[in-house]
This record gives structure tokens, sequence and C-alpha cells, in this order.
């Protein structure tokens, strides 16, 4: 059996840079992070940060619908908004807030799927954190019926362990947000989350710009990097309105993409939005 095409995953920042809509976001990603969606005291989620630089939200569904007739998957990555009045850990009805957020980001929105990011200050998920995973994953990733994706960006290991073994067959995949990271960190990092999720779902998080956290010698290195006991799943990049003439994203998912096809559904969204 051929090695599965790596997944390219691509956070775009709406309220970061306005010149770089997403319709023209380059061929090769796979998945289009919508960064960031809030969780809201009165709406279950709400898009204001992500439009507050002058792009509206009907503009951004339209480069939405763009993109996933192309195949692309695009996903809402929630963090919290007004922490601590509300965040991941003082949600206070999961069960209703799985279903309103399935309604909002699929019906609604016509989204693929949603990412989440804890974004707490380093507190370590509780129970009814977990609790809201579980009931997201009714409605999101492998152990739905629903083709929808769900996925956990993480990079502080002693904060994520416990969530992370309890709800790893909840995620489609994990990306880790270690973009200050040197090189032996970061593979070092890899490793030891390969022991919670695997490797086969499992993404190296990098990040460009014009002081680049990640160098794109470093990042072509980490693309071609694979483990003794397995493969990784692919490549994620944060913010990539930093990255103006996509020289550094197209350079990137070459060098992921020059090996292996596509036969792993789990790490493979190019179904579009179709379900």
């Amino acid at each position: 059996m051929k090695s599965p095409d790596p997944l390219f995953v691509a956070y775009w920042l709406g309220y970061a840079n306005q010149k770089m809509i997403i319709e023209e976001l380059p061929s090769g990603v796979d998945v289009i992070n919508l960064f960031v969606i809030n969780l809201d005291p009165d709406q279950t989620l709400q898009h204001l940060y992500l439009t507050s630089n002058g792009l509206g939200w009907e503009d951004i569904l339209t480069g939405v619908r763009s993109q996933q007739k192309k195949g692309v998957r695009v996903m809402a990555s929630i963090a919290s908004a007004i922490y601590p009045k509300i965040c991941w850990n003082t949600i206070a009805d999961p069960e209703k807030f799985a279903a309103e957020v399935y309604d909002l980001v699929v019906n609604d929105w016509g989204l693929d799927g949603i990412d989440i990011d804890p974004e707490m200050g380093g507190e370590v998920p509780n129970e009814t954190f977990i609790k809201v995973v579980l009931e997201l994953s009714k409605y999101f990733g492998p152990k739905s019926a629903t083709r929808k994706k769900m996925s956990y960006v993480t990079y502080q290991y002693y904060v994520d362990e416990q969530l992370l073994k309890r709800c790893n067959a909840c995620f489609d995949y994990v990306s880790l947000a270690g973009y200050l990271w040197d090189m032996e960190t970061m593979i070092n990092q890899f490793e030891l989350y390969a022991g919670l999720v695997g490797s086969k779902k499992l993404l190296f998080g990098v990040q460009p710009g014009k002081h680049q956290l990640t160098s794109l010698t470093d990042a072509i290195q980490l693309s071609q990097w694979q483990p003794d006991n397995g493969i990784k799943g692919g490549m994620m990049i944060f913010n990539i309105n930093l990255d103006q003439d996509f020289n550094y994203t197209n350079e990137l998912i070459q060098s992921l993409k020059s090996t292996g096809i596509k036969d792993i559904e789990a790490l493979n969204p190019s179904g579009g939005s179709s379900s």
C-alpha cells in the first residue's frame, strides 16, 4: 500500500490582511480554517472578530463557496472570546451547545467542519470541556455519520494530555502549534504527541512571514521527515496571510506532496463540501 497523500491545512486570518481573499489561496491547500470564530455567551458562536477589519461575512462565504467547488474543505476554527466569562471549560449545556454549533456551522454557514482551539491561557481542559468534545463528536469527526470533520490544535502537552487521551477518536487530525520550537523540539514533541494520537493524524504546524517563526528551510525539512514507525499526517501553516506571494506556501506544498496518493479518507478532505 502506497503512502497516503499528506494533508495540508492553512489558517486564514480574516482580520489580519484584507488584501488576501479566500478565493486566491493557492491550489494544494486541502483545508482552510477560518480564524477565528469565537465562543459567544449569547449566540453559541460569532464571527465579529473575523470580520473586524472590513471584510463582510457574506463576502467571506462567497470565497468559501469558491474553494469548496475546487474540493477544498473550509472549517470554522473556534476559540474562546471572552475569557474567563466564557471558555470551553464553562459551557453550561454541552449537549445543546453541540447541536447549535452543527446547525450554525453546517446548516447556516455551509462549512465542512470545526477546528477546536483551546485558547484558555494554559488552563487544563476540565470535565465540561471533555463533555463538549464528546457531544460535538456526534455531529463532527470520525465518530459521527455526517462526514463533517473535527480537528484539534495544541502546543502544551501537559495541558491537553488527558483530553486527547479520552477524545482522540473524536478527531480527524491534531495540529501542533509550536511555531517557536526549534527543529529538535518540533520532532521531539511530534513523537511525544504521536504516543497519544498516532502519527498518521498528527500535523506539524509552521508560520511564515517577514520574520519567519519557522524558516522555509526548516519547514521543508519537516515536510519531508517521517517518524521511524510510520508516517505523519501532514503540515499546517498558521496565518497564511503573512505569505504575500505564496512562495513559502507553494514550496512547502510541493515538498510535502512530492510523494504519496490520496487513499485515506480520514486524512483526505478532497470530497469538498458534499456530505
